[in-house]
């Protein structure tokens, strides 16, 4: 055994064996570089030039005066020896991803220095339920993190990539503003979304997301035994099934997006409700021949709907991104007490994109780099970076309504966390279900 972990068994003996029963990872030197740097199953840890200068750029996210503060992930120890070094620093959390990659590394490091340091502590990252902050991470180990800590990689992902998304809204926000402009006249003789909050007290009520694997649940649709709210990308294949949802959501600032989408036979829809945020297309909404409601998203610093707002007061659906945000925050504002998620992936199942028939249908060539989640079974399914963070967000909304039951209907795209999973039974009922 290394002296490092010696070290890790004198201070953390339960982390040390966990460490001690991960499988072994191939391993290796990056050759020709000044610093002697570890490859994990081919990824490199940590920069073979100027790793000090690397972690330093990484270690600005901890403000100076910071007292404690978390890194997720160990690499080859350099962010975290940079972190220490910092007289002002009482505490910090090391996050491990991998126990594979973290003893590979472990036996490779001299760490002693760090590792005695008492302001340490080291964590699993299974045992982390939310981050904290401030804090620091290891690109290497995101990489690298083994499948209990996915969850717990997309939250710093997503976390860290939150400024480059605020800027790219901010970018959109004229092309915004003028939509809201153009459908200023709309949302003042529409209706407001607050007309259906409370409508279906303790009800059940089904939403139709427009992953691949809604078409696997259309029969069961089709019995109508309760209501269906539906996205706008899941109304065409929905429809051409011969099932006509209660309530369509669409968000979408897209100007060409919703007019695809809402390209549809309007005598078929003419009993439906639209709910939509005004930043959507006029001609898309002005096509829709029923009942529409306008909503807003919550405000936020800069709010681009803040004069339409003050102008005509409308309820409030939680948004993060996608169209299947509000929408179960549409559902729970009307009162229900059990919510059925079909199609709601968050992934590509069979390396689509969205389910046969929708507008935005297309193959995914999948790769190893690709992204990934876990599904209900605990494999690993094809992604994208912006539906994994869909996905988180949706977790965390879900986390605040534990009145509400929530059931994931399809065990192929992404397990969701504060949902229960359909069991694998032969009629397909949803009875009988397990945690997710």
């Amino acid at each position: 055994m290394s002296r490092a972990l010696d070290i890790v068994q004198a201070r953390w003996p339960e982390l040390a064996a966990w460490l001690a029963a991960a499988p072994p990872v191939s391993t290796g030197l990056v050759p020709g570089t000044p610093r002697a740097v570890l490859t994990v199953d081919g990824i490199q840890l940590e920069s073979a030039y100027a790793p000090e200068e690397e972690a330093e750029l990484q270690a600005r996210l901890v403000p100076a005066e910071a007292m404690q503060a978390t890194v997720y992930g160990l690499a080859q120890g350099s962010l975290v020896r940079t972190l220490l070094a910092r007289s002002a620093l009482h505490q910090l959390r090391l996050v491990v991803f991998n126990p594979a990659a973290a003893r590979a590394a472990l036996l490779h490091l001299d760490a002693g220095d760090w590792l005695r340091d008492a302001r340490l502590e080291l964590v699993r990252a299974a045992d982390c339920s939310e981050l904290e902050f401030p804090f620091a991470a290891a690109p290497s180990s995101l990489r690298l993190a083994a499948d209990e800590a996915t969850r717990l990689r997309d939250l710093v992902r997503l976390e860290l990539a939150t400024p480059y998304i605020r800027r790219h809204v901010r970018a959109q926000e004229r092309g915004l503003a003028l939509r809201l402009e153009a459908n200023r006249e709309l949302v003042r003789r529409d209706g407001d979304v607050a007309e259906l909050f409370g409508t279906r007290p303790g009800a059940t009520l089904r939403i139709a997301a427009a992953g691949p694997s809604l078409a696997d649940h259309f029969e069961r649709l089709r019995d109508g035994a309760a209501p269906l709210l539906a996205v706008d990308a899941a109304l065409g294949p929905l429809v051409r099934a011969g099932i006509l949802p209660d309530v369509v959501v669409t968000v979408d600032a897209h100007a060409e997006g919703p007019r695809r989408l809402l390209d549809l036979p309007s005598v078929r829809l003419e009993h439906g409700t639209l709910v939509y945020f005004p930043g959507v297309a006029t001609e898309a909404l002005a096509a829709w021949p029923g009942r529409r409601l306008a909503a807003y998203p919550p405000p936020s610093p800069g709010d681009v709907c803040a004069s339409l707002r003050a102008e005509h007061p409308r309820g409030e659906l939680f948004s993060s991104g996608s169209v299947i945000h509000p929408t179960v925050d549409l559902a729970v504002r009307m009162g229900a007490s059990r919510v059925e998620l079909y199609g709601a992936d968050f992934a590509l199942p069979g390396g689509r994109s969205h389910v046969s028939g929708s507008a935005w249908e297309r193959a995914v060539e999948v790769g190893p780099a690709t992204p990934f989640v876990l599904n209900a079974d605990d494999e690993r399914v094809p992604s994208f970076a912006n539906l994994i963070g869909y996905l988180r967000d949706l977790e965390r909304y879900l986390a605040r309504h534990p009145e509400v039951a929530f059931v994931n209907a399809g065990r192929t795209g992404a397990a969701i966390a504060g949902t229960v999973s359909q069991e694998g039974s032969p009629d397909g009922s949803l009875e009988g279900v397990h945690v997710a």
